[in-house]
Formats: structure tokens, sequence, C-alpha cells
């Protein structure tokens, strides 16, 4: 890449673009995703400062979410929400621990973290009882999406991330 910022652009718009095919998957439930969308998030984790990662953030759950035309309504807000989980402990975490996890263990964690912050958030618009219920749902199918996502994420950063994100 010639410079961060195009860098930036394509992460975000990556992550953008993945975010509304993934709508486009038929799910078993609506509130399921498989997450692709977070992996140029991860990837970033490895060149962009949080700033530039909160950036990525924001810029897909709107877009996503626009497209979706749920924007300002619960399911932007849960996403969000989630996102915002996902990014808040993950990033630290990988910084922390970067030497000593690979891209499925940060995938992992990082499902763990977004769906808790959805379940959390979904507390404000449905009963606990309901909450309960997906929230084991989701943290199980989470994990599984976790591992998915995070073989996907060594794969690209092994094969080509290092290849075209660091030639000089």
């Amino acid at each position: 890449m010639k410079n961060k910022q195009e860098t930036l652009a394509l992460f975000s718009g990556l992550s953008a673009f993945i975010a509304v095919f993934e709508n486009l998957i038929p799910t078993p439930l609506p509130i399921l995703r498989l997450g692709l969308s977070n992996i140029p998030i991860c990837l970033g984790f490895s060149i962009f400062s949080f700033r530039e990662v909160f950036f990525i953030l924001i810029f897909k759950t709107v877009f996503s979410h626009l497209f979706r035309g749920t924007l300002f309504g619960y399911p932007f807000l849960i996403g969000l929400t989630g996102g915002l989980f996902f990014i808040f402990f993950s990033y630290p975490f990988y910084k922390i621990f970067k030497k000593h996890i690979s891209f499925v263990g940060l995938n992992i964690v990082g499902a763990f973290l977004h769906n808790v912050g959805q379940i959390l958030c979904s507390l404000i618009f449905i009963p606990p009882d309901a909450a309960i219920f997906f929230a084991i749902f989701l943290l199980v199918i989470g994990t599984i999406t976790g591992f998915i996502t995070g073989l996907i994420s060594n794969r690209l950063y092994n094969r080509i991330f290092t290849r075209y994100i660091y030639e000089k």
C-alpha cells in the first residue's frame, strides 16, 4: 500500500462490503452473522492504531445498517455495542499477547466479547429470560464462527497480508 490512509480506506471499505454481503447469506435466525466483516478489523489490529481500528468499526457498522435500513434502530445499537466490546477488549488483548496468540485465538475471544456486548445491550429491548436463551445460543455459535474467521484471518495474514501490506 502506498500510504496508511489508503490502507485504512481499503480496510474500511472491505469490512463494510463484507458486512453488506453477509446480510445476503441466509441464516436460521436473523440475528446470526458469520462475522466475516470482522476479519479486516482483526487484521487491522496489527498495523493500525486503536483510533484507526475504531474508525473501521464505525464505518462498517453505519454503512451496513444504512444498507439494511436499520440505522439508529435497536439492531444498530445492538450491533454497535457488540462491535465496541470487540475492539475495546480485543485490541489491548492483541497488543499484550500478539507474540503468543494467533488470529484464531483472537477471533474466538473477539466473537465471545462481541456477543457479550450484544447480549448486554439486548437486555434493554427484550426480557431477561429471552436474553439468556439467546445468550447460550449466541455464545456457542459465536465461538464456532470465531474459530472459522480466525482460520481465515490466519490464512490471509500468512499468505497475502504480510506480502502486500508490508512491502516497501
